[in-house]
């Protein structure tokens, strides 16, 4: 099984941002075998190298797993949207069903850019326990998405609210070294 890695560090300033709405804040999205391989290189000397060479420059917030194809992650897209969605306790079931049947609303919205989620696999340190569904879907920009949450198509969608405990989203571009 492919799975995502979603980890979210903060720039100390005065470093270069990447948020358009959180601009201290860098998205790291990597593909990995299993979560044991991820593991596996993060107690690795050479990352552990890295996060000495970038001690004092940048925080980890938070790292972790989902099950899904990394490849699917509408990258090129110019904004990603990260939605966390905190799916309520015996709920995975409806929730899937619904979120296939409004699916396509969501996609009908995006113009070319990709809808890939999947669930998470670990629980980091301090989040609430429970089940967490990853979106990442693109957009031509921030304003389009927010029109989208306006919009009457919206409200379609938004019948997954029922099997929602809470929802988060985040907006990232690309940022090339």
């Amino acid at each position: 099984m492919t799975v995502l890695e979603f980890a979210i560090f903060t720039l100390r300033t005065p470093h270069t941002p990447s948020s358009p709405t959180s601009p201290n804040t860098i998205y790291l999205i990597g593909a990995w075998d299993s979560v044991p391989a991820h593991n596996s290189f993060l107690a690795s000397d050479e990352n552990q190298k890295l996060l000495a060479d970038a001690k004092g420059v940048i925080d980890v917030d938070v790292m972790y797993h989902a099950e899904m194809d990394g490849g699917a992650v509408p990258l090129g897209a110019p904004v990603v949207s990260v939605g966390r969605h905190h799916v309520k306790r015996g709920m995975k079931t409806g929730f899937e069903g619904c979120f296939g049947r409004v699916r396509g609303v969501l996609s009908g919205s995006t113009g070319a850019w990709e809808v890939a989620g999947g669930w998470r696999l670990d629980e980091g340190e301090g989040e609430e326990k429970g089940q967490e569904w990853l979106l990442f879907t693109g957009w031509e920009s921030v304003t389009q998405h927010e029109e989208f949450g306006r919009s009457e198509k919206f409200k379609e969608y938004a019948e997954i609210r029922e099997f929602l405990e809470g929802f988060e989203v985040r907006h990232a571009v690309r940022y090339d070294i």
